[in-house]
């Protein structure tokens, strides 16, 4: 049984991803690499060193502490990432806290002590668990001895996916505790899904397909509304007609968020994508004439 796994981030007393109040667990680690991806500190499988310069008194305490010579009053991105080990002395010394590990180790047992502090408000409200990312499915094994111990509880269970997962190991593993799936379709055509989020969309198609052919499962496709990427006239005409086909009813938009932006640096990656502006009404009006004939999320 794996018993460990890496989380980016816990949010409780969500309300936006999924039905009713939830704890939002967003895991570490995803298959694909989207250029725009919204939760930049959650691509890596592997725990990385976050610095934010707006919180740096630029006191030098950490570079006192590092012993590899990594932090660079004169380099951009502060920290030397080629030669830093991941030892953490750093962290401590610094009095603002500029300096953190993305990316910390939970077990089953302290994740469901978390999840278990808000059972009250899930019964109460409909709510319950959200697994998110990155990737969750990119940690099945975990995940499956996870879900297990919450359908114990009796939690409502939905995951957030990319959709790039191994089918016959999530028929198995996960399929069989799951409530709700909110699966993510960013971009039909291939060539294109392959050049903005680094791997093919053929699993992801055939995967989603088979899911909700099923009918034992519930199953929300989501459109991410990425700016001259995924909201072009030819992309939303090619996934409603899709969806059409596939006799999809009911659908959810995920509106870009510029905020993303300001996150890439601080764990020292340069940004492949840049939109600073939120989606203008005008623009939001054009997408949703696509999806006339579908129910959606307002946004």
């Amino acid at each position: 049984m794996t018993e460990k796994t890496l989380i980016v981030d816990i949010k409780r007393n969500a309300l936006d991803d999924g039905p009713g109040i939830r704890t939002l667990i967003f895991f570490k680690g995803c298959p694909l690499s989207c250029v725009w991806c919204q939760n930049p500190e959650a691509k890596s499988p592997f725990k990385e060193l976050y610095f934010d310069k707006e919180l740096c008194a630029e006191c030098g305490k950490c570079l006192e502490a590092c012993d590899q010579n990594a932090i660079k009053f004169d380099y951009k991105y502060r920290i030397d990432r080629s030669i830093c080990n991941l030892c953490g002395n750093c962290i401590d010394p610094c009095p603002n806290k500029a300096l953190k590990f993305v990316g910390k180790t939970y077990t089953i047992k302290e994740l469901m002590n978390i999840t278990l502090k808000d059972k009250i408000f899930y019964d109460n409200s409909g709510g319950g668990v959200t697994l998110s990312g990155g990737e969750p499915l990119y940690r099945m094994d975990f995940v499956h001895n996870f879900l297990k111990e919450l359908k114990k509880e009796e939690i409502h269970i939905c995951i957030e996916t990319s959709g790039f997962y191994n089918k016959n190991k999530f028929d198995e593993l996960i399929q069989p505790y799951v409530d709700i799936i909110y699966f993510d379709l960013k971009l039909l055509d291939p060539n294109l899904h392959a050049q903005y989020c680094k791997v093919s969309n053929e699993r992801i198609l055939e995967n989603f397909e088979t899911l909700i052919k099923k009918q034992n499962i519930e199953v929300l496709p989501r459109i991410p509304l990425i700016p001259n990427i995924t909201d072009t006239s030819e992309n939303l005409s090619e996934l409603a007609h899709y969806l059409k086909i596939l006799n999809i009813k009911r659908i959810g938009f995920i509106p870009y968020n510029p905020l993303w932006l300001s996150k890439p640096e601080k764990i020292g990656i340069i940004p492949l994508y840049y939109h600073s502006e939120w989606i203008s009404n005008k623009k939001k009006a054009h997408i949703k004439s696509f999806f006339s004939d579908f129910d959606y999320n307002d946004f």
